[in-house]
């Protein structure tokens, strides 16, 4: 029987993040400033339109933020519709300030961790235990 010996393979070095992944995927995050800041003019110009905006824009921004987080952030739906409820929510309150602010702090969240990061730590090149294999030595055949 020949020993074989098998080459060391590659460890895969990720990149260390020092800001944890943000709840809400950054597209979600620009739509609710967005809506936020395309139907504020609306609910100054027509107070009396106030309640209708405000569902509609609570409406469309949950409808948005489902759709983002269920199919490109790859949530489960339980999640995707509690983060659209309150992003809808937000998105909806009759004053710019609430979704602006919300959106732009989960924004530049994603931001920060998608673009800073620590160097990554070299990992010891150690041989799993099963690498190892024992040659037997010619004298033992005697």
């Amino acid at each position: 029987m020949a020993n074989q010996i098998e080459p060391i393979k590659p460890i895969p070095i990720e990149p260390r993040h020092p800001v944890p992944p943000a709840p809400i995927h950054p597209l979600a995050a620009l739509t609710t400033i967005v809506l936020d800041n395309i139907f504020g003019w609306i609910e100054i110009v027509d107070p009396f339109a106030l309640l209708l905006t405000s569902f509609t824009v609570g409406g469309i921004g949950f409808v948005t933020t489902l759709f983002v987080q269920r199919y490109l952030a790859k949530d489960e739906w339980g999640e995707s519709v509690a983060k659209g409820l309150v992003m809808g929510v937000l998105a909806g309150v009759p004053f710019q300030v609430t979704g602006t602010a919300v959106g732009a702090v989960l924004l530049g969240w994603a931001g920060a961790n998608k673009w800073i990061k620590l160097p990554s730590r070299q990992a010891e090149q150690k041989l799993p235990p099963g690498e190892i294999v024992e040659a037997e030595s010619k004298d033992t055949e005697e």
